[in-house]
């Protein structure tokens, strides 16, 4: 007997006999399955396509009016961040997208607060400041200047990046360095650093300012306090402006400063250092040098154990007031033109110039030979006494004795020995004259300068009357060696006296 492929129901062959369970059996089986089919509608079929367990989670998770929406995907669109992409596209909104006209929903902007009238107040706003910036001239080709005074703080505990303007911890800068790089290169107010106390390792640079403004930076207001004050060194270069620097001390020279703790250079402008000190002992060392900066003032300042405490060269001037300082190989050094002039209390020392400059410190008026006429050149003035009457022998040589000094400016001038010796070389001018009293008979009175005990010029020659007293004198201008000295000697045909006191004059001046 064979059966159906699918429901398996009996299906008896010619030969089988009919057996009645078996068609009980078949009727069964297609009760079963006709029970479990889907009635037939009109108008409707079947899908081809299985609906799975997890299609239909999936279909119960799409809210109610869910629609099948396809992002476009063109230049201009928002773009995810979630891959990388930037929240809007570079050149994405235009002035046509956010002018009044476009009709933008302020409900979408924000709280909801702007209003397109708004946004075109914002476009003609935006608008004005973009043509206020195209009427600025350009920050690279323009020079920046201040506008108003402006005060710096700078400190040990304070933050660089602080703004300076606040005397604290959160407020002041940490550096001088950083003080000074904010400040525009024309200063046409006054600019003050205020340093406080504290080791600051490193250089204090001024350099490129001008205007008609100044700067300060101060550190200590006394010379003592100045050692709670530290820095590197302090270099000045090419400023038009009046600087001071007050109240620090220097702890270095570097090599490229020409070994100096102050380094003033091509500096036209005033410059001041004020109450500094600079004693650390290397005396391959300088102080203060400066060249080619004609303005420059060294007040009240200790420098010690250096080769040079102060230094002028090419055209430059230092002015030097209340110095103090020892150990110096050289106080004060002059060269290639350089001036130095110092006053007020002053520690001892060498000074040296050369190559046309010029050091210098009584006051006076200089010459064109470079020294000072009052206070720095040879210079004296004696006459015989006021008392007792030297007399002369008939025609021997006799020297004067000019045994009262009236002023003798560095001691040249011997009114034991009445000689005068040359400190120096150079050409020295003397003047003489003496009274004769009444020389005996017809005669002549001469008058001559002897210099290292030889005659070498008569002053004067003149023929005395009897019973007439006769003034001779004369001067000369002669060279003299360092170690040279002069004498005055008198000779009359007949016997004489010579009368007293301020008739009878030697005088000696350096004149170069």
């Amino acid at each position: 007997m064979q059966t159906t492929g699918n429901l398996g129901l009996k299906k008896p062959e010619g030969t089988d006999i009919v057996d009645i369970a078996d068609l009980n059996g078949n009727m069964d089986i297609l009760d079963n399955a006709v029970n479990g089919k889907v009635d037939k509608v009109t108008g409707k079929q079947l899908s081809t396509n299985d609906y799975t367990a997890a299609e239909k989670t999936k279909l119960a998770g799409i809210a109610t009016g869910a629609n099948n929406y396809v992002h476009p995907n063109h230049t201009g669109d928002v773009i995810s961040t979630g891959d990388g992409g930037t929240a809007i596209a570079a050149g994405v909104i235009v002035n046509a997208d956010v002018n009044a006209s476009a009709g933008i929903d302020a409900s979408k902007i924000g709280t909801g607060v702007v209003s397109n009238a708004e946004f075109g107040y914002l476009d003609g706003v935006t608008s004005g400041i973009q043509g206020q910036l195209n009427g600025k001239a350009p920050l690279v080709t323009t020079p920046q200047q201040t506008t108003a005074d402006i005060t710096y703080y700078v400190r040990t505990d304070g933050d660089d990046n602080n703004t300076g303007l606040v005397n604290t911890a959160g407020g002041a800068f940490r550096t001088i360095d950083k003080a000074v790089s904010m400040l525009p290169k024309v200063i046409n107010h006054a600019v003050v650093i205020n340093v406080a106390a504290g080791m600051y390792t490193e250089e204090l640079l001024l350099a490129g300012f001008s205007g008609s403004g100044s700067i300060y930076v101060i550190g200590s207001e006394t010379l003592a306090g100045a050692i709670n004050y530290k820095i590197i060194n302090l270099y000045v270069y090419r400023n038009s402006i009046r600087m001071n620097v007050n109240g620090f001390e220097f702890t270095g020279a570097p090599a490229n400063r020409f070994n100096s703790s102050v380094r003033i250079n091509e500096n036209p402008g005033f410059f001041e250092v004020a109450l500094c000190r600079c004693v650390f002992v290397d005396t391959t060392k300088n102080g203060v040098a400066a060249t080619g900066s004609p303005s420059v003032d060294v007040y009240q300042c200790e420098i010690s154990n250096k080769q040079f405490a102060c230094f002028s060269s090419y055209a430059s001037h230092l002015t030097v007031q209340d110095f103090l300082g020892s150990g110096n190989s050289y106080r004060f050094r002059g060269s290639g033109g350089g001036l130095i002039s110092y006053f007020g209390t002053t520690s001892s020392g060498t000074d040296v110039s050369d190559a046309g400059s010029i050091v210098i410190s009584t006051v006076g008026v200089l010459n064109p030979w470079g020294d000072n006429t009052w206070g720095s050149r040879p210079a004296s003035r004696a006459i015989t006494s006021s008392s007792v009457q030297q007399s002369l022998s008939a025609g021997v040589w006799a020297k004067i004795d000019f045994t009262q000094e009236v002023f003798d400016n560095l001691n040249n001038y011997n009114s034991i020995t009445s000689r005068f010796t040359a400190p120096q070389n150079g050409i020295y001018q003397i003047n003489a004259s003496v009274v004769f009293l009444n020389p005996i008979g017809n005669g002549a009175c001469e008058l001559n300068l002897f210099q290292n005990g030889v005659n070498i010029r008569r002053f004067d020659y003149k023929i005395a009357t009897a019973l007439s007293s006769l003034s001779v004198q004369g001067s000369a201008a002669i060279l003299m060696a360092a170690g040279d000295y002069i004498e005055i000697f008198a000779r009359g045909t007949g016997a004489s006296n010579l009368s007293l006191g301020y008739d009878n004059n030697f005088e000696v001046v350096k004149i170069a």
